[in-house]
């Protein structure tokens, strides 16, 4: 299906001030919680994204990611609540190892974000997500064929993304997803975490 055809139904997502879904082929938790947390996670237990704010300490300069793993048959999905994991490129790279593929959004309460795709161990792809379609490759960014035509209507950024999500993984992101209690987990900031490996936040 196209993404013009998909967009309409993702008008729920611009009530999200900030958020990272992430799509990748089906990898155990534990696997992924490695790849995410290298050990530092913290498990919460099973809890809905959206009561996520009642679980924040009462340290406002606390930086706290959270991230939530649901498995679909040949699929893992995360949602993160406040973090960045899914759009960092070593984590990508990690995620679609192994002849695998790794697909995320990210956006945050600023408008600052990613839209990141690996294959393989390689990144693919990763522009912003205010520019989910653009007439040309921007400097800095990987923008492959199907992020690349007629500018979209600022108001309707973050559908197309989702749209793009669906249509390049076949998974839909589903807004009952934000109320059903999932495994959740309290991770680590991802550039401190990858401090060992070379180049671990360039694509």
């Amino acid at each position: 299906m196209s993404v013009d055809a998909l967009v309409g139904k993702y008008s729920w997502v611009n009530q999200i001030e900030g958020w990272t879904v992430s799509v990748m082929r089906a990898r155990p938790t534990d696997e992924l919680v490695r790849v995410y947390g290298r050990g530092q996670e913290v498990p919460l237990g099973d809890l809905p994204f959206a009561h996520m704010d009642r679980h924040r300490s009462p340290d406002t300069s606390a930086v706290e990611l959270f991230t939530q793993v649901a498995q679909f048959g040949g699929h893992t999905v995360t949602l993160e609540h406040n973090g960045w994991s899914g759009a960092f490129p070593e984590i990508a790279r990690r995620c679609s190892a192994d002849g695998g593929w790794f697909y995320s959004v990210y956006w945050n309460i600023h408008a600052a974000g990613m839209v990141t795709q690996a294959i393989d161990a390689r990144v693919t792809a990763q522009f912003e997500p205010l520019y989910p379609m653009a007439p040309d490759v921007q400097p800095g960014e990987r923008r492959p064929d199907w992020a690349i035509g007629p500018q979209v209507a600022l108001g309707l950024a973050r559908q197309v993304c989702m749209a793009q999500l669906e249509q390049q993984t076949g998974v839909e992101v589903r807004k009952e997803w934000l109320v059903e209690p999932l495994p959740t987990f309290l991770m680590p900031e991802p550039y401190g975490l990858y401090t060992d490996v070379d180049g671990a936040d360039r694509a």
